[in-house]
């Protein structure tokens, strides 16, 4: 083919060493097994889990053509030049089967849509193949220099839409639950997915719901290459955190239009400063707490008071508001909120009452239902150290931080001690106090720590960016020196 052309006119013209001939196939494998890895490694630095399955659609080659025989067998498709076209007048001239179950009709006869739901399968060769407009390719003989795979009808590949099908079937049988993608896949993609499902198993219903997000908007227009105002995870990781993304998707509503903007990112960034303020306070309560408890249980109090009848009265309200949101349309922006609002009642009942004696049991149920639900939304807090861990055997960056603290905390109290006893040891201990301030304003706010001494010895922690706790840390000492 053309790339053997290419060779031999590189031979001719005498060049030492001719390109060699690229094995499609190999090259093609290659690539798709690259850009997996780097899918898997974005969807990894976002702290989205890994699937169950992973299904690749040249593993499923041969189940392809065996899914499309038994479409054909089912009377819904045919042939033509050694491609394989689906017959939406067959399909919809069956009793109980509808082609265009998610869309009016208008968008069947829109020829562009459908175009563009072919890709590289709507030559106007296939478009002569097709008996009906709205038909779509199944299986496309290939050309030279594309990959191939055999079939009965010839050396091909599979349509776009037949693979979700039949990988989708494999795994979960003729009827799925819940189909989810981009609100971009909704016709034809997905309409064609359920069309060949319910012709392969000869069923009227092939899924129950479809969730269908909303496109990315940067700065204002839908990210494209075409308009070149795309921007990749990597790039974006530059910049945010991917718990301050996490909260960017937590304030828009899934099937809506999502914008990526400075604002919107000054938005999320300052909603997770506020949530991870919150998570460090309470971290900080609870250990005191179980410290109080150790140091002296007979002093803990769990009889309630006002305080405690109005956090426990925001608690179970605010737990209902978030499930009544999530059960309406997954309204992650209003369950946000209601979180929110649970989050200043709990900074109220911590001023109000500063003794770590009183209320732990009730902040300790707070803390697990905050945790609960901001782990269902895919956020790491600081109320979970073992929630970020990444294995059995190595510490995060949270119960690392915990033991620094935990440590400085115990050699501050010594050297307080020493220093108020007075005697020989006085000197010491005041080289330790500043040794101990010196971890705290200078060698780990450059690693993003915040750490702020408390009245009771129990130090509150927590890990942001080290530009942002560094400029705290350099505000902090303006105010002192003046």
């Amino acid at each position: 083919g053309a790339q053997t052309a290419l060779r031999d006119a590189a031979a001719a013209a005498g060049m030492a060493s001719p390109p060699a001939v690229c094995d499609v196939q190999t090259a093609f494998v290659k690539l798709t097994l690259e850009q997996e890895a780097s899918f898997f490694e974005d969807m990894a630095a976002l702290n989205v889990r890994p699937p169950d399955a992973v299904t690749r659609v040249t593993d499923y080659v041969p189940e392809i053509v065996s899914y499309i025989e038994t479409i054909a067998r089912n009377g819904y498709c045919y042939e033509a030049n050694g491609s394989v076209y689906f017959d939406t007048a067959a399909f919809t001239s069956s009793e109980g089967k509808v082609y265009g179950k998610l869309v009016d009709a208008s968008a069947l006869a829109d020829k562009e849509l459908l175009a563009e739901g072919e890709g590289a399968l709507s030559a106007s060769s296939a478009e002569a193949d097709k008996r009906h407009p709205s038909d779509f390719a199944l299986w496309k003989a290939s050309k030279p220099g594309e990959p191939a795979w055999p079939s009965p009808w010839g050396e091909g590949r599979p349509g776009w839409h037949i693979e979700c099908s039949a990988m989708m079937s494999d795994l979960l049988g003729g009827e799925v639950d819940i189909n989810a993608g981009g609100i971009d896949l909704k016709f034809p993609h997905h309409e064609n997915q359920m069309a060949q499902v319910e012709a392969h198993y000869d069923c009227c219903k092939a899924c129950n719901y479809f969730w269908h997000s909303g496109h990315l908007s940067i700065d204002g227009l839908k990210m494209s290459k075409s308009l070149k105002n795309f921007i990749t995870i990597r790039e974006a990781l530059e910049t945010y955190s991917a718990r301050q993304l996490r909260f960017l998707f937590l304030l828009q509503k899934y099937h809506q239009p999502m914008e990526y903007s400075q604002n919107s990112m000054a938005a999320a960034a300052d909603l997770e400063r506020r949530f991870g303020a919150f998570e460090a306070a309470l971290a900080a309560r609870l250990r005191e707490a179980d410290t109080a408890a150790d140091a002296a249980p007979q002093e803990v109090l769990h009889r309630w008071g006002d305080q405690e009848r109005r956090l426990n009265d925001a608690l179970v309200d605010k737990r209902a508001a978030v499930h009544a949101a999530l059960l309406d349309c997954i309204d992650t922006p209003s369950a946000v909120k209601r979180l929110e609002q649970l989050i200043r009642a709990a900074n109220s009942y911590m001023g109000e009452v500063p003794q770590p004696q009183r209320g732990a049991t009730l902040l300790h149920a707070v803390a697990r239902y905050y945790r609960r639900v901001m782990g269902a939304f895919g956020v790491e807090t600081a109320l979970d150290a073992a929630g970020a861990a990444g294995s059995a055997d190595s510490a995060t960056p949270l119960q690392l931080t915990e033991a620094v603290s935990s440590f400085r905390d115990t050699v501050r109290s010594i050297a307080i001690e020493a220093k108020r006893s007075g005697g020989e040891g006085a000197g010491l201990a005041d080289e330790v106090l500043r040794v101990c301030d010196a971890l705290r304003d200078e060698s780990l706010p450059a690693l993003g720590v915040r750490i702020e001494d408390r009245p009771s010895g129990v130090a509150q922690f927590a890990i942001d960016e080290p530009q942002r706790v560094l400029a705290e840390a350099a505000r902090r000492r303006e105010a002192a020196a003046q």
